[in-house]
């Protein structure tokens, strides 16, 4: 179960954090959620799906690593063989949240840490807090990656609701047999439709340009060549 608190330089001064990918610290998984602001560096190594939220309905972006849920394909004795690791996967064991200011409505982001996630230690791994009270490198780094999924997520609702407007969003099939005839299908993933889109006009062509959304559509598209890159890294395992 997480216990979650609030970071701060008295309590978790001597707080140090294990960075090494491995599955004993929870990377064994399929894929995480990503962010509009990461899919050129996403599409180089993973493919980039659509899902939607089993809570909301609404859609969201999935970086994959495997084709199960504890299956990732790039994790190794070595550590996590990527050159981009997603956002999501490089807070760990972190979160962002909010404190109300005293007296006022408004509310400032806050780290809070999970003290009972196996990266959590005292004595290795990269220090939260330099000797005197600042903070290390790695914390600013964290807090950086941290306000970056938060503004993510308003971006993704933004560029979600114009391939909406757009009808861009079609059902995606993952149709496997490997080399040694094990087979894997899901129909739980969405992507854009080819077709629609290149059959778009000047004008939304020009209007999802100018949101900034244009680009991230044919980041997902050139992403779906990497479904070909985990098929062959699964051969190799199997």
């Amino acid at each position: 179960m997480s216990k979650h608190e609030m970071l701060n330089n008295i309590a978790h001064k001597n707080l140090k954090v294990i960075t090494k990918k491995s599955a004993i610290y929870g990377d064994n998984v399929g894929g995480c959620l990503i962010f509009p602001s990461e899919f050129t560096d996403v599409q180089r190594e993973y493919p980039i799906f659509f899902q939607k939220d089993a809570n909301t309905g609404e859609f969201q972006a999935v970086a994959i690593f495997g084709f199960g849920q504890n299956q990732n394909l790039f994790l190794n004795e070595h550590g996590w063989q990527a050159k981009y690791i997603p956002a999501v996967m490089e807070r760990e064991p972190f979160l962002i949240g909010f404190q109300q200011e005293q007296g006022g409505a408004e509310t400032t982001p806050v780290i809070h840490v999970d003290m009972n996630n196996p990266r959590v230690s005292w004595t290795e791994g990269e220090l939260v807090f330099l000797e005197h009270g600042g903070n290390s490198p790695y914390i600013e780094n964290i807090s950086r990656i941290l306000m970056s999924i938060h503004d993510g997520l308003a971006v993704s609702k933004e560029m979600f609701a114009a391939f909406l407007a757009l009808d861009l969003i079609e059902p995606f099939v993952l149709d496997i047999e490997f080399n040694n005839s094990v087979k894997y299908q899901s129909s739980a993933y969405y992507t854009i439709n080819q077709e629609r889109f290149f059959s778009l006009d000047e004008a939304n062509l020009a209007r999802l340009h100018k949101l900034g959304f244009l680009h991230f559509a044919y980041m997902v598209l050139a992403s779906l060549g990497n479904i070909r890159k985990l098929i062959d890294l699964c051969n190799r395992q199997m």
